[in-house]
């Protein structure tokens, strides 16, 4: 059976006309590590690979279509894969870790997550898209992972050659504008490999709440290489974000940005302390015949959405759902988190793992994949199974 969360969407749908709250407590992220994200088998990398230095602002006009044959496109990934990418990172980076009297781990955390899952819940009371999220939790800590909605799997079915490679000119942007190594102009003849990613971790806190969150990062200012294993240098990075639109928006498009498009272009950055976005202004040939700075803090001015409720909203949809998982206690139980156009917020249903098994018509039991959720790997690894049973490293299991 599901059952709302008691944050109501209407409440938080400030802006114009409408007085926005307080905003809410919110820590400055702090980069904590890093990984990469390799080739079309997105496989892990314990390292800063397809890291990119932002060389210049490249002169226009941009084709954007240039080798688009030979692009490799981005793999639908499957279910809990951010979470396992995460798990993965911690296997490698135990000194996040402490140790309980009991002999157990934990990490110093309350959620565990990636941007773009933050971004959607903070977006949710003005987008008013299909979400389906799935949450358990262990040793204290939520984690909190993206599942594939109706709607999402509607779109992909229905993707034109086309909107395809929409998809792909925002990667040959990126390709435009990042080098390998810092003041070398970026080798643009290479195909790109849309599954090639550059993550770094962030910890910060939201009301009283302790977040580390994942986030793929286009690129970094630095006229010299850095070395991201000295914390200092971590701590210090000048992220850059690098987007695509279009060159002379049409009336319809104009609401579209202001009411969508900005707000999410919004919530990325802030989330990540970006300052401001370079977006090649590109025409419907995905030529790019302009390249705009947009400051991110001047991104809310005079628009229908209002910064501080999206984050109280995600602040407190976050602690409605530590209180849920608290009082459940039980680090084998996933709630499921929906919201669907027409729901006054968001629903939660409750699967424990005592709950009878439901087959699916391949005959694989779904209730189980549910719970493969935390890898047992990991799973063993902060509960203090002795090293020989999580000896099989986790880049190469689950």
């Amino acid at each position: 059976m599901s059952t709302y969360l008691k944050v109501p969407l209407d409440k938080y749908k400030c802006g114009q006309g409408r007085s926005a709250p307080p905003f809410p407590q919110f820590t400055k992220p702090e980069p904590i590590g890093f990984m990469s994200i390799n080739g079309d088998a997105r496989e892990y990398g314990n390292d800063a690979g397809h890291l990119g230095y932002f060389w210049r602002i490249p002169e226009p006009p941009l084709d954007l279509s240039a080798g688009i044959d030979q692009v490799h496109r981005k793999a639908v990934d499957p279910e809990y894969f951010d979470i396992h990418m995460f798990c993965k990172f911690i296997q490698n980076h135990r000194e996040l870790l402490h140790p309980t009297e009991s002999g157990a781990l934990k990490l110093d955390a309350d959620f565990v997550t990636f941007r773009g899952i933050l971004r959607l819940i903070m977006c949710l009371p003005y987008d008013n898209k299909e979400l389906c999220l799935r949450a358990t939790q262990l040793n204290g800590t939520i984690y909190l992972s993206k599942l594939e909605t109706d709607a999402d799997r509607e779109d992909r079915a229905k993707m034109t050659q086309h909107h395809l490679n929409m998809c792909s000119w925002g990667y040959k942007f990126e390709q435009y504008c990042l080098s390998a190594e810092p003041n070398v102009e970026p080798t643009t003849s290479v195909p790109v490999n849309e599954n090639d990613e550059f993550n770094c971790f962030f910890r910060t806190k939201l009301g009283g709440l302790r977040v580390i969150f994942g986030a793929e990062m286009d690129g970094i200012k630095s006229d010299k290489s850095v070395d991201l294993n000295d914390p200092k240098v971590l701590a210090n990075l000048k992220f850059v974000e690098l987007k695509t639109t279009s060159v002379n928006m049409t009336p319809k498009q104009l609401r579209t940005f202001d009411r969508y498009k900005s707000l999410n272009w919004w919530a990325q950055s802030f989330l990540v302390g970006i300052e401001s976005i370079f977006a090649g202004l590109r025409d419907n040939n995905g030529i790019v015949h302009n390249i705009r700075e947009f400051i991110v803090s001047d991104l809310p001015r005079n628009k229908y959405w209002s910064p501080a409720s999206m984050m109280l909203f995600l602040q407190h949809v976050l602690q409605e759902l530590k209180m849920l998982m608290d009082i459940i206690n039980d680090p084998y139980a996933v709630v499921q988190l929906d919201y669907k156009p027409g729901y006054s917020g968001i629903k939660y249903t409750i699967i424990r793992r005592s709950d009878e098994p439901q087959r699916t018509p391949n005959g694989h039991n779904e209730l189980n994949k549910v719970h493969r959720f935390i890898p047992d790997s990991y799973r063993n690894l902060l509960n203090g199974t002795p090293l020989s049973a999580t000896a099989t490293n986790l880049t190469n299991s689950d």
